[in-house]
């Protein structure tokens, strides 16, 4: 298992005016039955964030806090969406907004995937986890490994004849009892392909999958403030405001968009919430039962320096 870089989270911890990441669920719909993911045993609806919706939350963004970046992630697939998804990216990128995509890429097709970078999309993040078919099928039921493989190289074989094209295709290996002997192995491969390599733990998605790495790590470390509460905000969907990935289901939610702005969720339930984390109460849900606070920032390796 990797040891998590804890110090350099810790050094991210102030109070902000607004959040530096806005994570926005454009689906809950996904393909994929990940071992290390609650989407197999999601309990809320599942549906597709109307264009308004998402319309709202960039105008918010723009006009408040225009370095704030988006994260399309969550509980879904975003390339699920298609068209209407570069429609998204696109508006993001007409407001500059800085859009970062989460894909398992299955759908990173030639068409989509062209378009995906046209589109404008700043960051790609697609999540592998192996370097064989019996590791990321063990993994990412229900995935297609040499698919994968070969969307990924597509796609940055374009990026590569493009000298327009400045969106930066990451590759991404969490660590797992099933893979953690292929790191290395990861790494240079896709080095090698002019990749973006980052590796990080296992979360545990609050107390939803069990992350006995940072179980053990908890046993060392003192409780502080946890950057996720601290930095960001989640939105599903349907508008609902999720303070972080630990209330996937939506249960503990702070509001919704339909009746309050991002400001005005951020500054007083969720605000209650961070307060509290500041004066070093954690005995709330979902946060008394988590430990994805310990996960730390995750590792990046780029090729240009291979390291």
């Amino acid at each position: 298992m990797i040891e998590p870089n804890l110090e350099d989270v810790k050094k991210t911890l102030k109070e902000h005016d607004f959040p530096v990441d806005v994570i926005v669920e454009v689906t809950n719909y996904c393909n994929l039955r990940c071992i290390m993911c609650p989407y197999p045993s999601l309990k809320r609806p599942k549906g597709n964030m109307e264009f308004s919706v998402f319309k709202k939350i960039v105008d918010e963004i723009s006009e408040i806090s225009p370095k704030t970046r988006i994260w399309l992630a969550i509980m879904g697939e975003p390339l699920l969406l298609g068209n209407k998804l570069i429609k998204m990216i696109k508006y993001a990128k007409s407001k500059n907004i800085q859009v970062n995509l989460n894909t398992n890429a299955i759908y990173l097709d030639e068409k989509l995937g062209k378009d995906t970078l046209d589109a404008g999309v700043d960051n790609i993040i697609v999540s592998i986890d192996g370097t064989s078919e019996d590791s990321y099928n063990k993994i990412r039921v229900r995935g297609d490994f040499n698919k994968v493989v070969e969307n990924v190289s597509t796609v940055l074989e374009y990026k590569k004849q493009s000298s327009i094209v400045k969106t930066k295709i990451v590759c991404q290996f969490i660590v797992m009892e099933e893979n953690e002997h292929e790191v290395e192995e990861f790494k240079r491969f896709w080095l090698s392909k002019g990749a973006i390599v980052k590796v990080r733990p296992k979360l545990g998605w609050g107390d939803a999958v069990k992350a006995d790495n940072l179980e053990q790590v908890r046993t060392e470390i003192t409780r502080f403030p946890c950057a996720w509460l601290t930095r960001t905000v989640s939105i599903h969907w349907d508008g609902t405001f999720s303070q972080c990935d630990a209330d996937y289901e939506g249960k503990y939610s702070p509001g919704s968009l339909m009746n309050s702005s991002i400001k005005e969720t951020w500054d007083n339930k969720i605000a209650t919430r961070r307060q509290k984390h500041w004066n070093n109460d954690f005995d709330f849900e979902p946060c008394k039962n988590c430990n994805d606070w310990l996960a730390g920032r995750s590792y990046f390796y780029h090729p240009e320096t291979n390291k």
